[in-house]
């Protein structure tokens, strides 16, 4: 008995991690960067039994340290004569910073009247970010431009992940 009990529950857990398996390639198809979401979404233990809300409340996460990094990043380089631009840069990474905290809040609210604010807001986070490249033009250099890319990848993930709420 003990044994049949066992093995209908590691099947239930297989079928769940099929399932979410086959949301996470979902998503990352859609994705401008399917092996970063592939490798981001399925590096975090939360989203074996996570549904599309908490994927999106995982690739906030990921989105909000990666912004960090690139805030950082940008922080360094307020020196000479990029200070103003690395100062610009630092300013949009903390905009995009609260609105992935906004998203977050968002995610929390069951009601769908919620969603088309999490997609307003998210859109706005990722344009921050790319403005920040825009100040740096072909002279960003090329640690914080790495850095930018993966936080708007990451921001890429969360949207597509709205977009399927």
């Amino acid at each position: 008995m003990a044994k049949s009990v066992l093995l209908a529950i590691l099947s239930i857990a297989s079928l769940c991690y099929c399932i979410n398996a086959n949301l996470i390639q979902q998503i990352c198809s859609k994705s401008t960067n399917p092996s970063l979401c592939t490798k981001s979404l399925r590096s975090d233990p939360r989203s074996r039994s996570a549904d599309l809300r908490g994927l999106g409340h995982i690739t906030i996460n990921k989105a909000r340290a990666a912004s960090q990094v690139t805030q950082r990043v940008a922080i360094s380089l307020s020196t000479g004569g990029t200070k103003a631009r690395a100062d610009a840069c630092v300013e949009y990474c903390t905009d995009a910073i609260e609105l992935l905290n906004d998203c977050s809040a968002l995610l929390r609210d069951r009601s769908g009247r919620t969603i088309d604010d999490v997609k307003t807001k998210g859109s706005a986070a990722l344009t921050d970010i790319s403005t920040c490249d825009d100040e740096f033009g072909p002279e960003e250099p090329k640690k914080l431009r790495n850095a930018s890319r993966t936080t708007q990848d990451l921001m890429d993930i969360f949207l597509v992940i709205a977009n399927l709420l």
